[in-house]
């Protein structure tokens, strides 16, 4: 028995993934473009090494825009704090694998709206998505990545809205 659990043990791979990259949002009833920057950290643990993995996520994301309203010029910032599960489907080779994931969880965000009139508010809502991404394995422990996710994020006192992100960092399994 004590030979089966060291067996599984070091047949699983824990994964620590650091990214960051640029974002953008669609705001909710209006044509506002919002562009910004995303840092993001997940943990995942890799049952027997497999092609699924269960992973934690967080991370910050802040996006500005202007809005013009009549002669005056609004400048509005939206930061959130995602924190999801994301499970992910990998499949490819040893050297090269492809990756489709999802994202189920909770965000925290801040609004800033200044100009003419001037308001901030936080809330928090539901944060859900997918995302695809490629891993090019550098070692046997290192590993570089790029990845796409698009997420809906709700609140329920401003506006809700699509965020994108195209990301791109470092990887380590231990």
């Amino acid at each position: 028995a004590a030979m089966l659990i060291t067996l599984s043990l070091s047949a699983q791979e824990n994964i620590v993934n650091l990214m960051g990259g640029y974002a953008f949002a669609n705001i909710e009833d209006s044509d506002i473009k919002a562009t910004g920057y995303r840092i993001n950290g997940s943990y995942e643990f890799n049952p027997l090494a497999g092609n699924i993995a269960h992973g934690i996520a967080f991370g910050y994301i802040n996006v500005k825009a202007e809005e013009v309203i009549g002669a005056q010029t609004v400048e509005i910032t939206v930061g959130s704090i995602p924190i999801y599960y994301a499970p992910k489907l990998m499949f490819g080779n040893e050297t090269i694998k492809g990756y489709a994931k999802l994202a189920i969880g909770t965000q925290f965000s801040s609004i800033k709206k200044s100009g003419v009139v001037s308001l901030s508010d936080n809330d928090f809502g539901f944060y859900g998505g997918g995302g695809a991404g490629i891993i090019y394995n550098i070692s046997e422990k290192v590993f570089i990545n790029a990845e796409y996710e698009i997420a809906w994020l709700s609140n329920s006192w401003y506006k809700d809205g699509w965020m994108n992100s195209a990301m791109a960092g470092i990887g380590f399994r231990f």
